[in-house]
């Protein structure tokens, strides 16, 4: 994705503010090597997807640290949409069932939000069949500013 492809997943009210942020985040070498891209990016959402190829277990199936990547990255673009930078803290997942598809759609929702933490869910889904849901804590890290 180039930086107006970026751009244009951005809700209207949120591009000039976070259009910048959200191409540094992408270019990410791990986001990269993953080939995740942006599906939208809103006030209350945000939404990834990651083709599957290559990322199999044994059974066929997802492998669980291909789900994993996908929510921690869901989590990473929607923690940092905000004025301070946040690692997270930690993450925990529950597997629903296994992923058989193309790719995997990760979509976020904020839980909680403090003056030094974060809490946000993340389902994954694949073949529109929700397939994991991930919480994630995220840490401020208020002696960083964005750039």
């Amino acid at each position: 994705m180039n930086y107006e492809e970026i751009r244009d997943t951005i809700d209207v009210s949120l591009r000039d503010k976070l259009s910048e942020r959200m191409v540094w985040m992408y270019e990410a070498q791990y986001t990269r090597f993953n080939d995740i891209t942006i599906v939208s990016i809103g006030a209350d959402e945000v939404r990834l997807r990651m083709p599957l190829a290559g990322k199999m277990n044994s059974l066929g199936f997802a492998h669980g640290g291909a789900i994993y990547t996908i929510a921690d990255n869901a989590f990473g673009f929607a923690a940092n949409m905000g004025d301070i930078p946040q690692i997270a803290l930690s993450g925990s997942i529950i597997y629903h069932r296994p992923g058989q598809g193309k790719e995997l759609i990760a979509v976020t929702s904020k839980v909680s939000d403090t003056n030094s933490v974060s809490t946000y869910d993340v389902k994954v889904y694949c073949n529109d069949k929700h397939i994991a849901t991930a919480t994630f804590v995220g840490f401020k890290l208020k002696d960083k500013k964005f750039q």
